[in-house]
């Protein structure tokens, strides 16, 4: 094997395409760039940024594999930031080339445990379970709540109301103890802010509690207000759960009623108390009601997870129309509802 097919053979499809576009000048690589796919553009595009030039070896080595040699230029070619603005340009205009080149470099700030995105829920507890509950709870912090709900609910009882607890204390956390937990799950942070960085605390606990199920909730809420009432308290004004319902006001129930599926609330009050179950056949009209105890007596045994979907639907609907400001929900005492 010659140096040039050994170089080629050691670059990545995208380092191989960039590098490529680079030898072959802006005009005619611009006209090849706007025939890639749109994922590919961005792929070869991060690459071409990254390449600020190209030897004599590796372009050799290109050029024989693509063309068999077609081309022979000398020296080193510009490659970086500047060729990459200047070949989108002629490939797609001035406008979208600066938007291809602002997405890119947004596409290249790394986030915290972004890795722990892509894995299985059952594979990241398997990572996770052999570490200390401090250390999960930073991990689950930097994640959005139905993945961290994920993970939450793969370990057992103790362990889950321990990082939850862990969750809702820690506030804060410096860049250099995320770079050392990302180490020790054999990661390293490819930037590290110098600001304190807020991760933690009772809300984002609630928005977790919010995604693990009625039961999973339900059981971590109980065992967390046994260790610490006060701070079990506080995460409930946070969250809103279905039983919650019946703080709503007739006006916001009969908004929110409007929105519903009749056979989700046929599914969702299934188990639900005759208070909750009165909210809402007052709160529709006499027809609506009849329908709805209708279908409920109709519908056979239901799994108890249909139910909890059904009810979830329900809650995200109440706080969709919250955030729109469409309707307000009374958590009771002396302040509102966070939904």
């Amino acid at each position: 094997m010659s140096a040039a097919e050994a170089t080629s053979l050691s670059l990545s499809g995208p380092r191989k395409a960039a590098a490529l576009l680079i030898t072959l000048g802006t005009e005619a690589s611009a006209k090849l760039l706007a025939r890639l796919p749109p994922e590919a553009i961005d792929r070869v595009a991060l690459e071409l940024m990254r390449m600020p030039a190209v030897d004599a070896t590796t372009r050799d080595a290109i050029l024989e594999e693509a063309y068999a040699g077609l081309f022979a230029h000398a020296g080193v070619l510009p490659g970086g930031e500047n060729y990459a603005l200047e070949l989108f340009a002629q490939a797609f205009g001035s406008n979208k080339a600066q938007e291809l080149l602002d997405r890119i470099h947004a596409a290249q700030q790394i986030i915290p445990f972004d890795f722990m995105r892509d894995i299985d829920p059952a594979q990241a507890a398997g990572l996770l379970g052999d570490e200390h509950a401090q250390t999960i709870a930073i991990v689950l912090a930097h994640l959005d709540p139905r993945g961290a709900a994920q993970i939450l609910t793969q370990f057992e009882a103790p362990l889950q109301v321990e990082v939850a607890k862990r969750i809702a204390l820690t506030e804060q956390i410096t860049p250099e103890a995320v770079e050392i937990v990302e180490e020790g799950l054999r990661r390293k942070l490819a930037s590290v802010v110098t600001e304190v960085t807020s991760v933690g605390g009772t809300r984002p606990l609630a928005h977790v509690l919010n995604q693990v199920g009625r039961t999973n909730e339900r059981q971590i809420l109980e065992a967390l207000g046994e260790q610490d009432s006060q701070l079990a308290d506080e995460v409930r004004r946070y969250m809103f759960v279905f039983d919650d319902i019946v703080l709503l006001d007739d006006r916001a129930m009969q908004r929110v009623i409007r929105e519903l599926d009749a056979k989700d609330m046929a599914l969702a009050l299934r188990p639900a108390t005759e208070a909750l179950r009165l909210k809402f056949f007052n709160n529709m009209s006499q027809r609506a009601a009849e329908m709805l105890r209708e279908e409920m007596s109709l519908a056979g045994q239901v799994r108890m997870k249909a139910v909890e979907e059904a009810q979830q639907r329900i809650i995200d609907i109440i706080k969709h129309l919250e955030d729109s400001d469409e309707i307000t929900v009374n958590r009771g005492g002396t302040e509102d509802a966070f939904v």
